[in-house]
């Protein structure tokens, strides 16, 4: 996974969690692709509705690996 300095995000919380929604659906259908670590991050994020700044630039690195 690649470095990403955390400060450099501006979006607001509501946002973050927009751009989430949007990257997991693109993700629907590739779950065997997943790690168990992404599976349960992206669980969480889910159930939450919350994605902080350092889980959406994970699952920026997930949707860029798999798709």
């Amino acid at each position: 996974m690649s470095y990403h300095d955390l400060s450099e995000c501006t979006l607001t919380p509501d946002e973050r969690s927009a751009e989430a929604g949007r990257i997991m659906e693109m993700l629907e259908g590739y779950e065997e692709e997943f790690r168990p670590n992404e599976k349960s991050m992206m669980a969480q994020v889910e159930s939450t509705g919350n994605c902080s700044v350092k889980q959406l630039f994970w699952l920026r690195d997930i949707k860029d690996r798999i798709l």
